[in-house]
C-alpha cells in the first residue's frame, strides 16, 4: 500500500496466460480452416451425390424406358400369337407344353389351363405317332415342313391337320425346345372332294350327252316289241308276266337316264320371291293327299313359324327338292312313325327341316350320301339327293343331314333370306 495517497501501481505480467491465449488463437485458427475443409469437401460430396442421383435417375429411366420396350415387344408378340389363325404349341426340352395359342384351342378344342404344363402327347393326342411332332424335331433337330396328319376328335371323326416344326434356340444358339404351328384343313378337304365332285359331275355330263342317245333308241324299241308281244296274250297268260318285267325294266332304265341327263345338265333357274311357308305347305299338303291313300301308319307334323318368310327360288326346281326329301323320309320309316316339317328363320338365311322317326343312317353312310349313284334302296337311282343338293347349290344354299342309326334323319336346307 502507499502511504503518500497516490493511487497503487498495477504491473501486467504476460507469463503463461499469454502463451494460452496463442494456442487458443492458433486452435482457433486451426479449427476454422478444418471447418472450411469439411464444408468443403461436404459440398463437393454433395455435388457429386447430386450428380450420382442424376446419373441414378438418368439409368432408372432409360431401364423403364428398357423394361417399357421389352414388355411392349413381348404384348405385341404375344398379340400377334394370339391373333394367328394358326395353332402354335411350343414344347420345352422335357417335352412340356410351354405355349398354346388361341386358335389352337379353338382347332383342338383345348384350354390352355388344360395344356400348358403337360406333356405334348396328352395335349396333342399320341395317334399321329412321334415321327409327325414337333417332339420328333426336338429329338433329331430336323425341322418338318407342310407336312400333313390326322388326330382323332372328341367324336371319333378324323381332324386333318397341316403343320411345320421347328426348333427354337436362344440368341446364343442353345437349344431350348421345339415349336409346331398347324393349321385345321377340315374345309381343305371339303374343297378338294367338292373340286372332285365337280369333276365326276364333268365327266359324268359329257358320258351323258353321248351314252343317253345310244341308250334310249334301243330302250325304245324294246318297249315297242313288248308292248307288241303284250297285246297278243290273254290277261291270264302267264307269258305276260314277263312282259311286263321287260316293260318294268325299261321304265327304270329310262328313269335313270332322265335322272342323270337332269343331274348333269347346267341349271337355269326362273327365281322370285316367295313365302316360302306357303311353298313348303302346298308341297306337304300334296305330298299328304297321296300318303294318307298309300301309308296310314305315317303321321305329318308341321312346326311354321308365324308370318310370312320371304325368299327367291324358282318354285317348280325347289319343289322337286321338297318331294322328293318327304319321299326319303317316308321311305326311311318301313314301319310308319312321324314325318316332321319345319320352317324357319335362321340368321341371314330361312331355313327347312324335313325329319323322320325311321331307321337312321351310319355315319359311312351319311359320307357317301351325295355322292352320284350311291343308294341304299333296291329300286334306287342314287341320284335323287345330289340333285337336290345341285338345285339348293344353285340358289346360293347349302344342304345338310343329321342322323344316327335308330334315331331317324333330319335334313337342313338353308336359303338366303
Amino acid at each position: 500500500m502507499s502511504t503518500n495517497g497516490e493511487a497503487p501501481e498495477h504491473h501486467l505480467r504476460l507469463g503463461p496466460t499469454s502463451t494460452t491465449l496463442e494456442d487458443f488463437t492458433d486452435s482457433y485458427i486451426l479449427f476454422r480452416e478444418t471447418t472450411r475443409r469439411y464444408r468443403e469437401a461436404y459440398e463437393q460430396l454433395e455435388a457429386q451425390f447430386e450428380t450420382l442421383n442424376i446419373k441414378l435417375e438418368e439409368t432408372n429411366q432409360e431401364l423403364r424406358k428398357s423394361l417399357e420396350e421389352k414388355d411392349r415387344v413381348s404384348n405385341y408378340l404375344n398379340n400377334i400369337l394370339e391373333s394367328m389363325t394358326g395353332g402354335v404349341i411350343v414344347v420345352d426340352l422335357g417335352g412340356a407344353v410351354t405355349l398354346f395359342n388361341q386358335a389352337a384351342e379353338q382347332i383342338l378344342g383345348r384350354s390352355q389351363s388344360e395344356a400348358l404344363g403337360r406333356p405334348y402327347e396328352e395335349v396333342m393326342g399320341a395317334a399321329p405317332g412321334r415321327q409327325d411332332s414337333a417332339l420328333y424335331t426336338l429329338d433329331t433337330g430336323t425341322s418338318l415342313i407342310n407336312r400333313v396328319k390326322e388326330m382323332p376328335r372328341p367324336d371319333g371323326r378324323p381332324l386333318p391337320l397341316g403343320f411345320s416344326t421347328s426348333v427354337v434356340r436362344d440368341e446364343s444358339g442353345k437349344v431350348l425346345g421345339a415349336l409346331e404351328v398347324f393349321n385345321d384343313l377340315t374345309e381343305v378337304k371339303r374343297l378338294e372332294a367338292e373340286v372332285q365332285r365337280v369333276r365326276t359331275l364333268a365327266a359324268l355330263g359329257e358320258m351323258a350327252a353321248t351314252v343317253a342317245h345310244e341308250i334310249r333308241n334301243p330302250l325304245g324299241g324294246i318297249a315297242t316289241f313288248a308292248a307288241l308281244l303284250g297285246r297278243g296274250m290273254e290277261a291270264d297268260d302267264p307269258r305276260r308276266r314277263l312282259v311286263n318285267k321287260i316293260t318294268e325294266g325299261v321304265g327304270r332304265l329310262n328313269r335313270i337316264v332322265s335322272s342323270l341327263l337332269t343331274y348333269t345338265r347346267p341349271l337355269r333357274l326362273n327365281t322370285h320371291e316367295v313365302n316360302l311357308v306357303e311353298l313348303v305347305e302346298e308341297s306337304v299338303a300334296f305330298f299328304e293327299i297321296d300318303l294318307e291313300r298309300s301309308r296310314g301308319n305315317v303321321k305329318v307334323t308341321r312346326d311354321y313359324v308365324p308370318g310370312p318368310l320371304a325368299c327367291r327360288v324358282d318354285t317348280e326346281q325347289f319343289q322337286q327338292v321338297i318331294l322328293n326329301l318327304l319321299q326319303n323320309a317316308t321311305q326311311a320309316m318301313p314301319e310308319g312313325g312321324t314325318l316332321s316339317v319345319a320352317v324357319a328363320p335362321d340368321p341371314g338365311h330361312v331355313m327347312l327341316c324335313i325329319g323322320d322317326t325311321g331307321i337312321g343312317m351310319s355315319p359311312e353312310v351319311q359320307a357317301k350320301l351325295f355322292t352320284p349313284f350311291f343308294t341304299t334302296k333296291e329300286d334306287g337311282t342314287g341320284l335323287g339327293l345330289v340333285t337336290c343338293r345341285k338345285i339348293v347349290e344353285a340358289h346360293g344354299g347349302r344342304i345338310r343331314v343329321e342322323s344316327a342309326p335308330g334315331t331317324g334323319t333330319r335334313f337342313y336346307v338353308y336359303l338366303p333370306q
